[in-house]
């Protein structure tokens, strides 16, 4: 199981590497734009700033060309990077031509099971479901991760997003996720249970009594 943070705020990515469970970070263009109007320059900072393993980058459309943008951000650090593409027909025709580079490629906004088929023929190494969303959005399946995992034939990995409290990330993985990315609320949230922290401070306690 992977845990990655989903923000675009060098504050979060440091704060996030300091629990010391977070393994990657993923973007999008909304979190982007919250914090800069140079989304490629960013992601450079953001890589530097960090060490973890993966750092998946959206074509933002701030830049003339998607491709370019696409390129451009997976050559900043071609060992951590993996681009997101949107799961339209439009993106898995973005997708395959990088996907024929070898670069590494997620469709994300994967909401049909569907995605997950044609990820695998693209050869992607990740889909993106936004689980939240689907559980509010009638047009998706509610056990929409459960779906992409059963239709699934290769090793293409579920990487759940859009989750926004600590029950839908263990949803996430218990219905068949292999990652999940989430804000760095719900991940400073996950080990903040109450009874927790009460033998943590009971334990801690012990000695200091004496």
């Amino acid at each position: 199981m992977n845990i990655y943070l989903d923000s675009a705020r060098t504050e979060d990515a440091e704060e996030a590497a300091r629990l010391g469970f977070v393994g990657g970070m993923t973007t999008n263009p909304t979190l982007m734009r919250k914090v800069t109007g140079d989304p490629l320059q960013h992601a450079k900072e953001l890589l530097a700033a960090t060490d973890f393993p993966e750092f998946f980058y959206q074509p933002s459309g701030r830049y003339a060309s998607a491709l370019e943008e696409a390129e451009t951000a997976w050559s900043l650090d071609p060992d951590r990077v993996v681009l997101k593409i949107p799961a339209t027909p439009r993106g898995a025709a973005l997708a395959r031509h990088l996907a024929d580079r070898n670069v590494p490629v997620a469709l994300t906004a994967a909401q049909s099971p569907n995605a997950m088929a044609v990820a695998e023929a693209l050869g992607c190494v990740a889909v993106i479901p936004y689980l939240d969303r689907a559980r509010r959005d009638q047009r998706t399946p509610s056990d929409l991760i459960a779906q992409l995992a059963r239709v699934r034939k290769g090793s293409t990995r579920i990487v759940a997003a859009s989750v926004k409290h600590a029950g839908q990330f263990a949803a996430a993985f218990a219905e068949g996720a292999d990652a999940v990315t989430a804000p760095l609320a719900v991940l400073e949230e996950l080990l903040a249970h109450p009874a927790a922290l009460e033998a943590e401070r009971a334990f801690a306690a012990e000695y200091g009594e004496g």
